[in-house]
């Protein structure tokens, strides 16, 4: 066999391979989007079917009916857009600090900086709670607000790691050509360094988004009221006690999913482009 045919039989057990992962990536979405459809009976009915033959599109619309649906989402919006915004301004100036500025202790903070990666978020629920019952505001401190909902995302370790790690690869002296313009520091990061990491920006939004968007531990542990429940926690809505609902529960899941596919799609130039460039900077 010569080389040109083994590099085509390699290539196309290869690309088998990725269509058989692509297939088991995409069915449970799939699956999903079929059960959303389905009246009750079809969503329990054995065998399975993966589309009904009738489908119930006023699912879709009878999710937002008597339901805080919709004003969950709203608050997942204001609280997933605060966050990002807050957690790349802060990583981003700690990044440029670790990685430009000479301080005492500067190594050691950044690895106390990592060390924060392994520590699950689970343990951090109970001292976060106090924390955030305890800062000034009302009776209840921060608990069921948009600030504390957003706390514990303001700025990661690892939104840090990732700013510094694509510094590494901008050379200093375009620091000092700034210096040398009269730019103080915070100026030299404004206006010289945050354009030239915009891939990092955009990988560390996707990743704070999903973190964001998708969680459910804290914002139960916060939200005191319906009013202040994020979009994962209104979910558990279509949950009875002893039934479950699964055709507005998957019609609910679909919608809340959205916008987390839309967001990356906005932004997968950057996040393609920084990942490559991850650690060499901007070429």
């Amino acid at each position: 066999m010569d080389m040109k045919k083994a590099k085509r039989w390699a290539d196309g057990i290869t690309y088998g391979l990725l269509a058989l992962a692509l297939i088991g990536f995409m069915f449970p979405f799939v699956w999903m989007l079929g059960t959303a459809v389905k009246t009750p009976a079809e969503a329990m009915a054995w065998p399975p079917k993966l589309f009904p033959a009738k489908p119930q599109f006023q699912n879709y619309a009878e999710i937002f009916n008597g339901s805080i649906l919709l004003r969950s989402m709203l608050n997942s919006v204001i609280v997933t857009a605060g966050a990002i915004l807050v957690n790349l301004f802060l990583a981003s100036l700690a990044a440029y600090g670790f990685e430009r500025m000479q301080f005492p202790g500067r190594k050691f903070w950044f690895n106390v900086v990592l060390a924060t990666m392994m520590i699950p978020s689970a343990l951090l629920i109970i001292p976060l709670f106090f924390i955030v019952k305890s800062l000034p505001g009302s009776a209840f401190g921060w608990l069921n607000t948009y600030q504390g909902l957003m706390l514990p995302y303001g700025v990661t370790g690892f939104s840090i790691f990732l700013f510094r790690q694509f510094l590494l690869g901008i050379p200093k002296e375009m620091d000092e050509a700034a210096e040398m313009d009269g730019c103080g520091k915070f100026q030299t990061y404004l206006w010289i360094i945050v354009p030239m990491i915009r891939p990092a920006i955009g990988l560390v939004a996707v990743f704070t988004f999903l973190l964001v968007w998708n969680d459910y531990l804290w914002p139960l542990a916060v939200s005191r009221t319906e009013d202040m429940y994020t979009a994962q926690i209104a979910l558990k809505f279509f949950q009875g006690q002893y039934s479950t609902n699964w055709p507005l529960l998957m019609a609910g899941a679909s919608v809340v999913a959205l916008p987390s596919l839309v967001f990356y799609f906005a932004l997968q130039r950057f996040f393609q482009q920084s990942l490559s460039n991850l650690g060499t900077g901007v070429k």
